[in-house]
C-alpha cells in the first residue's frame, strides 16, 4: 500500500475554507479504486492542514489523484495558503 500526504500552512481565518476543500477532495478519494482511507488533520495549535490518503498501490493513487484534481481546483486553494504545500508518499507496512 502507498500513503499520500499534503500539508499545508494555512493562512489565519482561512481554516474553515481549507477543510471543506480537503474534505471534498477526500470523499472524491474514497470513491475511487483502490482508495483504503483519506483523512483531514487540522493542527490544534497552528493553521496546518494535513491530507492522507493510502491506496493499493501507486498506480491506483495517481489515477485518483489526477481524478479528482477538478474537485480541488474549484477552491482556488492557492489564495487560502501561506505558502505551496508539501507533499510526500510513504509506503505503508
Amino acid at each position: 500500500m502507498i500513503c499520500g500526504m499534503a500539508t499545508v500552512t494555512v493562512k489565519r481565518g482561512k481554516e474553515a475554507a481549507v477543510v471543506t476543500a480537503a474534505l471534498e477532495h477526500a470523499a472524491a478519494l474514497r470513491t475511487q479504486p483502490g482508495c483504503r482511507a483519506t483523512y483531514v488533520l487540522l493542527q490544534r495549535d497552528a493553521p496546518v492542514e494535513v491530507s492522507i490518503s493510502i491506496f493499493d498501490d501507486q498506480e491506483s493513487f495517481d489515477r485518483a489523484v489526477d481524478a479528482t484534481r477538478p474537485v480541488i481546483a474549484r477552491h482556488h486553494l492557492e489564495q487560502l495558503w501561506e505558502r505551496p504545500p508539501s507533499f510526500a508518499t510513504f509506503d505503508v507496512r
